[in-house]
């Protein structure tokens, strides 16, 4: 399992602390004082909190027992109330977005009291959070030229980095770390390879990470959801089976079952496996949205928008009423990408933006890139309607945001709009310049596959439509484009060009 919380640049940064090699101190360490083989320092009052809070990271960072890790980040908090250190972790840890974003001032407000680079740390995650990226980076890297070999730094750093979708520097920073070795460390990696699609490589590392830890349930649900990604969906089912084995309250192998369900095509099997999983388990507040949102997606595979509308709409609604602007907002917008009504699509785009104006619960970096996502989809959406108005407006807007943010994310959502709206206006190799950047994606995997095929580059419309036909994450966009066109792709007496349409 991939960690799956919302902070710092819309996700958690997660530590693990190497015990005795901890600061614990009233007085902050200068900056001057720690060599660049020593460990990133810790600052709190307490003996007691510090222990509590270096078992609470290291059940998170390897075992992801994230339930456990938060209550006794908690538990840490209420010994040493100014243990900066303790709110950051925890703030990165929650599952609940107003608490990240409580825990974040609190961390912020106490940096005053712990050691430089304790505070670099702090200010660098504050920095993300308010979307001032450069800032963001170049604390990153301060820490990783003074602390090259830390577990810490180079598992916030790598952490980071992927939120960011660096997979390659995150890759690179994990391989001359020199903790080649660390569980948590491995499986993180291992998910940086297959989001690159080196599925061999990420696959020898669960190899490795289930050898380190065969007792513990985390490897073989990580194992399985790699295997997902690479379209090996029987042998996943069974890695999820053996993680439940190990561990039968290990709920996230519960939905990892569902989730290969749906994407196998088994959408009936896929809600009955869901409904297990929700009778079974109390669930933090973000991981029953996740996949309840998963569930509803469900209904978009078997083209029963209908039902998907219901099922999205529940989601809306819990995430307006605790609130959750960011939640609700990408709610809105996923409802719109699957609408046959354009009208209907507009009026959803309007409630995501009136629910992102709200800013509820929701940190500055996360806010920024969902209004980049609903500004690519209102570009799609015009274009489809031939509104070439509204369509400029959005693009410009979204253009604008990307060469200011110097955020991925953002530039990604900037690609895949500008490649459509290239696309839309027959410059087919300017198409294909911005869709090959947003590759993740299989609106635009759709996209170049088709411009490939007008400027008569059939061998990379070839290799498109292959990876397009392979793509297994189970997002949204996924169950739009995927389901059908594999289908058609895998028949040959199916015209291709009609399932690209």
């Amino acid at each position: 399992m991939i960690r799956k919380t919302i902070v710092c640049l819309s996700a958690a940064l997660a530590l693990t602390m190497p015990a005795a090699t901890q600061q614990d101190s009233t007085s902050p360490a200068s900056s001057q004082q720690i060599s660049a083989s020593a460990a990133l320092p810790l600052t709190t009052k307490s003996q007691q909190a510090r222990h509590i809070v270096e078992e609470a990271m290291n059940l998170y960072l390897d075992k992801v027992e994230q339930a456990n890790s938060i209550e006794l980040l908690r538990a840490a908090l209420k010994i040493d109330p100014e243990f900066a250190m303790g709110h950051e972790f925890l703030a990165w840890v929650s599952l609940d977005p107003a608490e990240q974003v409580s825990e974040q001032a609190k961390a912020f407000a106490n940096r005053t009291h712990v050691s430089d680079p304790e505070r670099t740390v702090i200010e660098w995650c504050q920095d993300g959070a308010d979307h001032n990226l450069i800032s963001a980076i170049t604390k990153m890297n301060e820490l990783l030229h003074q602390f090259p070999h830390d577990k810490w730094v180079v598992w916030m750093s790598t952490w980071w980095l992927t939120q960011e979708t660096q997979y390659e520097r995150a890759i690179d920073i994990y391989e001359h770390s020199g903790l080649t070795d660390n569980p948590g460390l491995m499986n993180n990696a291992g998910y940086d390879y297959a989001y690159i699609r080196q599925f061999d490589k990420a696959l020898a590392l669960m190899d490795k990470y289930v050898a380190a830890l065969p007792d513990d349930a985390n490897p073989q649900d990580s194992y399985a959801e790699i295997l997902r990604m690479a379209g090996r969906y029987d042998r996943a089912i069974e890695h999820y089976r053996a993680a439940l084995a190990i561990d039968p309250e290990f709920y996230s192998s519960q939905f990892g079952i569902a989730d290969t369900y749906s994407l196998m095509g088994d959408q009936v099997r896929a809600r009955h496996e869901y409904m297990i999983g929700f009778q079974k388990f109390s669930l933090p507040e973000l991981h029953r949205i996740l996949w309840q949102t998963r569930e509803a997606m469900t209904y978009v595979r078997e083209g029963d928008y209908e039902g998907a509308d219901k099922a999205f709409q529940a989601v809306a609604d819990y995430a307006d009423v605790h609130p959750m602007s960011q939640v609700e907002a990408d709610t809105y917008r996923q409802m719109a990408l699957y609408q046959p009504d354009p009208k209907q699509a507009l009026k959803l785009l309007d409630k995501a933006d009136a629910a992102l104006a709200g800013g509820s619960n929701a940190q500055l970096a996360a806010i920024q890139q969902e209004k980049a996502q609903l500004l690519r989809v209102r570009v799609e959406l015009a274009l489809k309607m031939g509104d070439t108005g509204v369509a400029i407006s959005a693009m410009t807007k979204l253009s604008e945001m990307s060469q200011k943010s110097d955020d991925k994310v953002i530039d990604t959502a900037y690609e895949g709009a500008a490649g459509a709206a290239a696309f839309s206006d027959h410059q087919y190799k300017i198409a294909i310049q911005h869709l090959q950047e947003d590759m993740d994606n299989p609106l635009s995997l759709k996209l170049l596959a088709q411009a490939y095929e007008k400027i008569k580059d059939h061998a990379s419309a070839k290799r498109t439509l292959d990876l397009l036909a392979d793509f297994s994450s189970p997002t949204l966009e996924q169950a739009i484009v995927v389901p059908s066109f594999r289908k058609c792709y895998q028949d040959r007496t199916c015209d291709i060009k009609v399932a690209l349409k």
